[in-house]
């Protein structure tokens, strides 16, 4: 197997690892909490640390970091990258230590921000609003905690070093359902009035925050075996790496304020629908829809990252494009028929999990999964187009592509979104698939064109295998009624069987006739060589 094969399924691994533990999470998550105004509380309030770090450091580490750390150890002394290195580092850590308190201190703000379109029963409101601050107070060291954890998977990643960023996080997920396992027990019916100012909320936050902080100690023997050691507390602001940081950093600082305020129009548009937790609703759907996208592509991205860099710095362009068209088929041969899948088996797979085997009512995250999966192709194409460019350090390019497609967004989601949550989350999709095209465009100007992976022979098949899968899904899922408890069950598991015979049936026909024509054709002119 390949170095690239070896790290992708490590990776994979502990991807997968991770992200069942996160469903899982999100299972107990919507088992205690369901989907009630409580629910929305804690989702917004667990959301805007991850928000706020991406906004300060987040997207920054993972466009720059990697690229510039790379370059500096490739063009200068030891020693002299090493210095460079601790300088981006220990500025890093100043900001999140500055952006940890400063977030402290304007949580009321932060929230009233997200409900200001809310015009509900202003008690109800306002007490739903004083938890999300209570709550957001306690999750605010993520914020540190996120930032660190970031700069060591960054500083593996340079030495080759991936499978401690993929499984950690697994530690974090374990420790946030035991905490609300534990909140199940202590408050078996919560709600925002019997939660507001006690003892269960506190712990109920530092222990999802605990969970954060622990993740990034499990780091810390990985770390001890690469070159931690050379690290030293030191800011020089003259240094290349904090100049090239400070370059690039601006346009993708640009490129998080662009997403940051899609997705608070996103959030703040569910949040003023109401109803049964529109924004825990939109948050599980997600979550459901990303555990294809991160098993498999960001696995595939994460192993690459460090090559494309390379390839990039040695202006290598025809091994850069050879990798990232790897890269692609990789991801959409197995993207394609779980985003099917997903639409035609995503509304029982909520109902199952999320809603105790009960679909006699339409449920909003099953719309919301099941609308995210039609653009899952399309986000995962753009992704992948965005991850070349930073790879190539082309900040500016990717800042105006990330402008756009958020700018759709949330045009979007004003035009079609403000009365339904389908056509909230049908502004997400449509905007990601319309920006998939352009982003491959503008990498074929570079110099790297990866237009042909998108219909060669390995996503043909995968397209049609995939067609007649759904099809044959769509028909054993009809063939029944049931729509609560174990004929639910029956129904959706019968249906995800055939699919997945019908996927892999097709599959191995269309490999062997390849295989046979082939042979065909090597046959005379091994014939005519005799």
């Amino acid at each position: 197997m390949s170095t690239h094969g070896s790290r992708v399924l490590s990776l994979a691994g502990g991807t997968f690892a991770s992200r069942l533990t996160g469903l899982l999470r999100v299972l107990v998550l919507a088992w205690v909490l369901g989907f009630t105004p409580l629910a929305d509380a804690f989702n917004l309030a667990n959301t805007v640390p991850n928000m706020v770090f991406d906004l300060v450091l987040g997207g920054v580490a993972s466009a720059t970091f990697i690229p510039v750390f790379v370059e500096r150890l490739a063009v200068d002394t030891e020693e002299g990258a090493w210095r460079s290195i601790s300088s981006v580092i220990t500025g890093a850590i100043l900001v999140l230590a500055i952006t940890s308190a400063a977030a402290w201190v304007l949580a009321p703000q932060v929230i009233q921000g997200f409900t200001a379109m809310q015009h509900g029963a202003t008690h109800h409101l306002a007490a739903q609003r004083e938890v999300a601050v209570q709550l957001l107070r306690w999750f605010v060291p993520q914020i540190f905690f996120y930032g660190l954890i970031g700069i060591s998977t960054a500083l593996l990643n340079i030495r080759n070093r991936f499978s401690a960023g993929a499984w950690t996080p697994v530690v974090n997920n374990i420790i946030c359902i035991a905490v609300l396992i534990w909140f199940h027990q202590v408050e078996p019916s919560p709600s925002v009035a019997s939660v507001s100012s006690t003892q269960h909320l506190m712990y109920l936050g530092v222990g999802t925050t605990f969970g954060v902080a622990l993740q990034f100690l499990f780091l810390l023997p990985s770390l001890s075996a690469t070159d931690l050691y050379r690290l030293r507390l030191r800011l020089d602001f003259a240094d290349p790496a904090i100049t090239a940081v400070r370059r690039l950093g601006a346009w993708t600082l640009a490129v998080v304020l662009a997403n940051q305020a899609s997705l608070y129009v996103v959030l703040a548009v569910a949040f003023s629908l109401g109803g049964s937790g529109p924004v825990s609703a939109y948050t599980y759907g997600w979550s459901f829809m990303q555990m294809p996208y991160a098993v498999v592509v960001v696995s595939v991205l994460t192993s690459l990252t460090p090559q494309l860099a390379r390839f990039a710095t040695d202006q290598d362009f025809g091994s850069f494009t050879k990798q990232l068209r790897f890269g692609l088929r990789q991801s959409l041969v197995i993207i394609i028929p779980c985003a099917l899948f997903l639409v035609v088996l995503g509304s029982p797979l909520v109902a199952l999990f999320l809603h105790h085997a009960d679909l006699r009512h339409p449920l909003l995250a099953g719309t919301v999964l099941r609308i995210l999966a039609i653009g899952l192709p399309g986000f995962t194409l753009f992704q992948l187009g965005i991850r070349g460019l930073q790879a190539m350090q082309k900040a500016r390019q990717v800042f105006f592509l990330y402008a756009l497609q958020n700018i759709l967004t949330i045009a979007l989601a004003y035009a079609i979104g403000r009365h339904s949550m389908a056509g909230l989350t049908g502004s997400v999709s449509i905007a990601y698939s319309a920006c998939a095209l352009l982003v491959l465009w503008v990498l074929s100007r570079n110099e790297v064109s990866i237009w042909s992976e998108l219909w060669s022979v390995h996503v043909r098949r995968t397209v049609a295998a995939s067609s007649l899968s759904l099809v044959a899904m769509a028909f054993a899922y009809s063939a029944s009624t049931s729509t609560v408890g174990i004929g639910l069950f029956e129904r959706f598991f019968a249906a995800a069987v055939v699919g997945i015979v019908i996927y892999l049936v097709v599959l191995l026909v269309g490999q062997r006739r390849q295989q046979s024509h082939l042979k065909e054709r090597r046959g005379p002119s091994t014939h005519n060589h005799r």
